[in-house]
């Protein structure tokens, strides 16, 4: 059985676990930044339609140690590429590196490369053409400490990019991050959730895309897999339109509110975008004085407030009282589910109200420290 590898957000590797697990019904290990499993083709296929939480799958070609570049090559030329890549098709390498390393991204790269080129020619006699910026396959090398993993990415782009993003709010939420906030928040489709700072929507979109089983990865035009020459075309039909019959229509509460105009406009673009607009409500609304904009107090509230950063919010600790004594007021026993870069404000105001904190995790957010808290009343 194959073994593949997933990158996600550092932070979140237990969130992803589980969501693989639960996708494959195969076991999951977590890792710095990433999630091993193994599992067939015709199931990669599935995860790369059907996840929430992961950015890139890459199926492990090599793992070792390395030290030097010497080491860097002899791993690389453990592998067959000539299972992997066409004549016709051309490859690129990309690398990251994570610690303190002698060794340079840029001549990784290389040796990579010119092994690669070496072992298709001594099998195939063929000399593979390279193309840095389209490439027909793409290698990764992702070198961390002293430990090189060697993979070949099924996903291209990130998963992250989803189809339905036609508007970007300047402090957008990562729709991977979104999922995972819901995922943690405990909410499930037959409860209400209500978003109300929803910026460009993405955790309405994305909680209604849950409650509608739509696979997001099965919009997209541009995964990888569909070049690969190892998955058959007829695998991933068949799954695609398994996961198409799959979908459906159903009645949920999932209601979102934002200050700006211009971001509910956006957000119900996005919803629509996203075949989803029927599903969610989106109107121009306060945060800060939820008890004018609520009928039914909802069972779970999930939002990104500003962070004082780009939003231009001078008073920070005054704004997260206002916005967590407005949601004592108007939904009682909500579950809250948070990011912020101020965990400790967060838990101090939410205390001091009488609510309380049952999971705090740490998550690399960009450049950003930033933390999911989750609160209850």
């Amino acid at each position: 059985m194959p073994t593949f590898f997933a990158t996600i957000v550092t932070g979140l590797e237990d969130v992803a676990a589980k969501e693989v697990e639960s996708i494959l019904g195969c076991k999951a290990k977590p890792d710095v930044g990433k999630v091993f499993f193994e599992c067939d083709i015709r199931d990669a296929v599935l995860l790369n339609f059907t996840s929430r939480c992961l950015h890139k799958i890459f199926l492990l070609l090599e793992r070792g140690t390395v030290s030097s570049l010497e080491d860097v090559a002899r791993l690389a030329c453990n592998v067959d590429y000539s299972e992997l890549i066409l004549p016709s098709q051309s490859f690129a390498v990309r690398v990251e590196k994570h610690g303190e390393h002698a060794l340079r991204s840029l001549d990784i790269a290389a040796v990579v490369g010119r092994s690669v080129i070496e072992s298709y020619l001594a099998s195939r006699n063929v000399r593979l053409a390279v193309n840095l910026d389209n490439p027909d396959v793409e290698l990764y090398a992702l070198l961390r400490d002293n430990e090189l993993l060697l993979g070949l990415n099924t996903t291209g782009q990130s998963l992250h990019r989803r189809f339905y993003k036609v508007f970007h709010h300047r402090a957008s939420l990562m729709p991977t991050i979104a999922c995972s906030m819901i995922l943690l928040s405990g909410w499930e489709p037959n409860e209400s959730l209500l978003d109300p700072m929803c910026g460009s929507g993405t955790i309405l979109v994305e909680a209604a895309l849950v409650a509608r089983r739509i696979a997001p990865g099965l919009r997209r035009s541009d995964l990888a897999l569909e070049k690969l020459c190892f998955i058959n075309k007829e695998v991933i039909e068949e799954v695609r339109q398994r996961l198409l019959s799959n979908e459906t229509k159903v009645m949920v509460e999932i209601h979102g509110i934002d200050a700006s105009p211009k971001s509910v406009d956006g957000a119900l673009a996005n919803a629509t975008k996203a075949g989803v607009v029927d599903t969610v409500s989106i109107r121009v609304g306060d945060a800060l004085n939820l008890v004018n904009y609520i009928r039914e107090p909802p069972s779970h509230i999930i939002t990104n407030p500003p962070y004082g950063i780009r939003m231009g919010i001078r008073n920070i600790e005054r704004f997260y009282e206002r916005f967590l004594t407005s949601v004592k007021q108007a939904a009682p026993h909500a579950t809250v589910t948070v990011i912020t870069s101020k965990p400790g404000l967060i838990r101090r105001i939410a205390e001091a109200l009488g609510m309380q904190v049952v999971e705090t995790r740490q998550l690399l957010y960009g450049r950003i420290q930033a933390n999911i808290i989750k609160l209850v009343q």
